[in-house]
């Protein structure tokens, strides 16, 4: 069974050259056989000198724990014990990376979508404020997990 929600969503858009949303879309259940598979609708928009690249997909699978992970990854960042922290869809076919410290920090998106017969990638990378990326985003993203957290699947019928 499928269930339609109120939509709980991470906006980044800390920097003039990306915005990414990401929307929790359905939570599929399948009988207690297996876990929820949760989807996301996600909308991104790279700009660079010349323009813009944009990218949106309805169903990117995220496991809630990839949210939590991020979270404490940015969290380590904060004390610094750790250098990196991304957040990575199922199959790793969006990761948002970022990476260095409070003196100079890097995000990266890596973006792949199978066309056949291969596969599409786009990677971008660019330098972004440390405290809206490391500490606002974490404080964002614990919000966006606590709100997936409310939504229960509905069993099947």
């Amino acid at each position: 069974m499928t269930t339609h929600l109120n939509r709980p969503e991470l906006f980044i858009n800390y920097s003039p050259h990306l915005d990414l949303r990401i929307s929790l879309e359905r939570v599929q259940e399948y009988g207690g056989i297996s876990c929820p598979e949760y989807f996301f609708a996600v909308s991104c928009r790279l700009r660079h000198p010349t323009g813009s690249f944009t990218y949106s997909v309805s169903d990117l699978c995220f496991e809630p724990v990839s949210f939590i992970q991020f979270s404490e990854e940015l969290r380590g960042m904060q004390q610094g014990l750790r250098q990196e922290a991304a957040l990575k869809s199922v199959g790793e076919m969006m990761v948002l990376r970022l990476a260095g410290d409070s003196g100079k920090l890097v995000a990266t998106l890596a973006i792949r979508e199978y066309l056949a017969p291969s596969m599409a990638t786009l990677n971008a990378s660019f330098g972004v404020d440390y405290d809206l990326f490391v500490n606002k985003l974490r404080g964002e993203v614990d919000r966006f997990v606590e709100e997936i957290r409310q939504v229960a699947p509905v069993p099947p019928e």
